[in-house]
């Protein structure tokens, strides 16, 4: 080989190993950059401890919502993060199993009517504290008000915080019957007052006192 080849080839080799020492110091490098934001960053929380915390839902509670009334129940449950929608399976059967049978469908704690007499319909829920006591759940009665437009008014606490867990609810004409126990007679009465506007206790006529039961209303 020609003396001017040879030493051009010297040269082409010593370009191209001086690149590679180049490309290898480059990659290095990333490597380095790539390890220290690693340790740097944050232990992503596991996905359990995200949904254990995050708000709970309307569809969690399995009823048939539809969607004006879904999202007044996820507004309502953003507003009180300390809240879920009160299940079917919150309720303890009883004995006969008669109340049940009076229905098709038979939802203790969701009712819908028109509890406020303006022809509109209305529904109203229970809500338990998600730190109750699965033995004792604690209960809150909440009233969604609708709207000519479809949608519903803020829900309204109706009874806070009671025990609900052999009862249910119910729409009376214009009244919202909350019944403790289903085993026994006694039910407490809600009717619309068109002057305080917001549902008041009524007293039967049975009744010795019209005085409204125990809540944190």
């Amino acid at each position: 080989m020609p003396t001017t080849e040879r030493r051009a080839a010297r040269r082409t080799a010593a370009t191209l190993a001086v690149a590679l020492v180049a490309l290898l110091a480059v990659a290095a490098a990333c490597a380095r950059r790539s390890e220290a934001r690693a340790a740097t960053a944050p232990t992503p929380a596991p996905e359990a401890a995200t949904t254990k915390s995050a708000p709970a839902r309307a569809s969690d509670a399995g009823y048939d919502l539809r969607p004006s009334e879904q999202a007044a129940v996820d507004a309502f449950l953003r507003a009180h993060p300390d809240l879920r929608v009160a299940r079917d399976s919150d309720h303890r059967a009883s004995d006969d199993g008669g109340v049940a049978g009076l229905y098709g469908v038979y939802h203790p704690y969701f009712v819908r009517g028109d509890d406020n007499d303006d022809g509109i319909l209305d529904f109203v829920l229970a809500f338990v504290r998600r730190d109750s006591d699965r033995d004792t759940p604690w209960f809150s009665i909440v009233v969604f008000a609708g709207r000519p437009d479809g949608t519903f008014a803020a829900g309204a606490f109706l009874e806070r915080e009671i025990s609900l867990a052999d009862g249910d609810l119910a729409v009376d004409r214009d009244a919202i019957v909350v019944t403790p126990d289903v085993a026994e007679d006694a039910a407490r009465r809600y009717r619309w007052d068109a002057g305080k506007q917001r549902h008041v206790y009524v007293r039967d006529e049975d009744e010795d006192s019209a005085s409204p039961p125990a809540s944190q209303i």
